[in-house]
């Protein structure tokens, strides 16, 4: 995440609603990827509907959104706010998902409400007043589904235990998921052959292959070759680990670099530049009693899928803003 500053100079967050020195009003504007802050205290810009409700939204509404932002138009169908708990659920969900978008604009991907929506979901496991047994984390035709309990922290602790995950976040789910849907835009025929060598067939059959995953485990030989034991369970989960990892490592050298933890990445020593920060950062967290940030092993096959992932979004990007034309907050 880069960083921003309201009108008066002083540094302020993604997150902030307001500028704790000047008690400007501020707003996330997706059309510049630039937090804006009112001309004078209380007046001059557009918020979303959102903003004072639950989610607790702070980016600036759409022109043709009924007062909506785009992140806020993405979501197809939130948990029931008439249950108490919902409410702080709603919150996190809806703040992963803003990082996640901020994530996509700045990689000048295609961030459409119409063709990408979100689903968050309930199941009787928490609410015995719904008709789902059990909503799992997935993708369909373009509807990202999260069940909304994996905003609570002890539920996802014990999910992630019962996987046998070094990680489970939301933003790790959201930014996965996204993998599922952005493999259609960023993989075409020119592509789609060194795809496929990289990370097999993703025509082959899906439900046959994660079924034999949780039934026999991965293969013996899975760390040599993916990121993590269910990367190895089908190509196309193989292809969104690895998109999501993407995401997880622009993300944090921005960041670090914004904070001058590191120098400017350059595209051909990202993976020398993450590594030598991450376990600088795990010890830290070790040092602290808190376990690793980033527990995860980035071989030389899971770098050239990575690599590959990056040439693809770039290509993706030069076809929808125009091969001269630069990419918003770039």
């Amino acid at each position: 995440m880069k960083h921003f500053h309201c009108r008066c100079g002083q540094p302020v967050y993604f997150d902030n609603h307001g500028c704790g020195n000047c008690g400007r009003q501020l707003g996330f504007d997706p059309n510049t990827l630039e937090i804006r802050a009112e001309e004078t205290a209380g007046a001059g810009l557009a918020f979303c509907s959102n903003r004072d409700g639950a989610s607790r939204c702070n980016w600036l509404a759409d022109p043709d959104a009924a007062g909506l932002c785009r992140s806020c138009r993405m979501s197809r169908i939130i948990p029931a706010l008439s249950k108490p708990d919902n409410r702080e659920r709603w919150r996190k969900l809806e703040a992963a998902k803003r990082r996640l978008l901020y994530d996509l604009l700045r990689l000048g991907l295609p961030v459409n409400p119409a063709h990408l929506t979100f689903a968050f979901k309930e199941d009787r496991r928490t609410n015995p007043l719904v008709d789902e047994e059990h909503i799992s984390t997935g993708h369909h035709q373009g509807v990202i589904s999260i069940n909304a309990a994996e905003a609570d922290d002890v539920f996802r602790a014990q999910m992630r235990v019962a996987m046998n995950e070094p990680y489970r976040t939301l933003l790790g789910h959201l930014r996965h998921e996204s993998g599922h849907y952005y493999f259609d835009e960023v993989v075409d025929e020119e592509n789609r052959a060194e795809a496929r060598s990289l990370f097999g067939d993703e025509t082959t059959d899906y439900n046959e292959a994660v079924a034999r995953h949780y039934r026999d485990g991965p293969p013996a030989d899975w760390r040599e070759r993916f990121i993590t034991s269910y990367a190895a369970s089908h190509p196309a989960e193989d292809w969104a680990e690895c998109w999501a990892h993407y995401l997880h490592i622009r993300a944090t050298l921005e960041s670090a670099a914004e904070a001058g933890f590191v120098d400017a990445v350059h595209p051909g020593n990202w993976h020398a530049e993450f590594v030598d920060l991450v376990l600088d950062l795990n010890e830290i967290m070790r040092s602290l009693g808190l376990p690793d940030a980033y527990p995860f092993v980035l071989n030389g096959q899971v770098a050239r899928k990575i690599e590959f992932i990056h040439e693809a979004v770039e290509r993706c990007a030069a076809r929808t803003h125009g091969e001269t034309g630069k990419r918003a907050g770039a």
